[in-house]
């Protein structure tokens, strides 16, 4: 905001040119412009000193710089940088028998949205430096932002995986703990936060509403899975029967190694028929994403019953890492997993067929992100597409636009380098 100068007794004051000016982190403010002004008139030739607040500084790092006004009363007040740290700042002008004027400086947010299918970035209302949670969610200084809405939450010290709720829901919930040790879960329908009941001071967020308080997993206020020693990403199942509403499988691995997978709503535990059968994942398998696990470079999926309309068992082979379960970006109900292979290679692993098909348009060696998009050198390919963002320095997890749908939000930040 720029203050309205009040006119010393010679009638002369100072003014910006506009604000609040903004600027990326270690960018530089390059159109911030002091008039000096009697009347309506300009008055050239006049001395005006600057100072700087908020972290923010003229080249060669100094805080104060002396400018004289041009025959329209007008002047430059130079190269402005933004600090790495980002924040807010003034820049303050005075003269000699002039009033004064103040002008915000501001580090624009640098948190970024990435929209698919067709690879569009817009800027989040995040602060700068904001980690990027999921979805619209970003997070700064322990305050939970959403874009276009502000801070929702603050104190926050650990947040989980944004799902949907299971149910007839059709709101998404992120699982929480605030500094004071308690579980919250922030509902994007309301933009509100609750406490969980039931769950531990202290416990861990996982997904949605579940949180793990040492080997239990607590969801609704009650006890849904014992033994639990890991767990993987919860995923949206196609719901079968009379039953409405939206469900989930979560997959975990108990403290025996055994795999196991978490149905939502029911807060059902199923043992995979697979396990301890040839082609079943062995004990210790990680637990990935809905029914897959990994171990020894093989993806595996399992069923309730032995039974699979795709199959069951070793889907993959040669997987070195991955990314996040999503949808397909162009095709609604199909599920793509990004991976990279122990070549090195990029792939992507499509869940309706157990088909893993190579990327193309991505560097070997890059981070499986979501669905078929990959991170290297700090940017985002997609495959087939190539860089659909750059400068890039994290991002978070995505999430589904509509229930069903093919569309993604994945929020990013960006990369600073003074």
């Amino acid at each position: 905001m720029t203050t309205t100068p009040v006119f010393a007794a010679s009638g002369t004051a100072l003014s910006f040119s506009g604000g609040p000016f903004e600027a990326p982190r270690c960018g530089t403010l390059d159109a911030v412009v002091v008039r000096a002004h009697r009347g309506g008139a300009g008055v050239a030739g006049l001395g005006v000193v600057l100072e700087l607040s908020g972290g923010f500084t003229f080249d060669g790092a100094t805080t104060t710089s002396t400018v004289v006004t041009g025959p329209d009363g007008s002047v430059s007040c130079g190269s402005v940088r933004v600090p790495a740290e980002g924040g807010t700042g003034t820049i303050t002008a005075t003269a000699a028998g002039a009033a004064s004027s103040t002008a915000s400086l501001n580090a624009a947010a640098d948190g970024r949205l990435l929209s698919l299918p067709h690879g569009t970035l817009r800027t989040a209302s995040a602060p700068a430096g904001a980690t990027p949670v999921a979805g619209d969610l970003f997070l700064a200084g322990g305050v939970l932002h959403r874009d276009g809405v502000g801070a929702v939450q603050h104190d926050v010290v650990a947040f989980g995986q944004l799902a949907g709720a299971p149910g007839a829901s059709t709101a998404a919930l992120l699982p929480l703990r605030t500094s004071d040790g308690i579980a919250r879960v922030f509902d994007t329908a309301t933009n509100t936060c609750f406490a969980a009941a039931g769950v531990p001071a202290g416990a861990v967020p996982v997904a949605a509403d579940v949180f793990l308080a040492g080997t239990s997993m607590v969801r609704g206020g009650a006890v849904v899975a014992t033994d639990v020693a890991a767990v993987g990403q919860m995923i949206e199942r196609e719901r079968s029967g009379p039953a409405a509403g939206r469900a989930y499988d979560l997959p975990f691995r108990r403290t025996d190694g055994a795999p196991r997978v978490l149905r939502s709503p029911e807060n059902e535990v199923v043992v995979p028929a697979e396990y301890g059968a040839p082609g079943g994942p062995p004990a210790g398998a990680v637990p990935v994403a809905g029914d897959l696990f990994w171990a020894d470079g093989r993806l595996y999926r399992v069923s309730r019953d032995g039974t699979h309309p795709f199959g069951t068992g070793v889907v993959a082979t040669g997987i070195a890492a991955w990314g996040a379960l999503t949808p397909h970006p162009y095709f609604a109900r199909e599920q793509l997993l990004p991976v990279r292979q122990d070549t090195g290679a990029a792939a992507v692993f499509m869940v309706s067929g157990n088909a893993l098909r190579a990327a193309t348009a991505v560097p070997t060696g890059a981070t499986p992100v979501a669905a078929d998009l990959f991170l290297a050198g700090g940017v985002v390919y997609q495959d087939a597409v190539g860089a659909v963002a750059r400068q890039v320095a994290a991002t978070g997890h995505p999430f589904a636009v509509a229930a069903a749908g093919s569309s993604l939000i994945v929020p990013l930040s960006t990369a600073v380098a003074c």
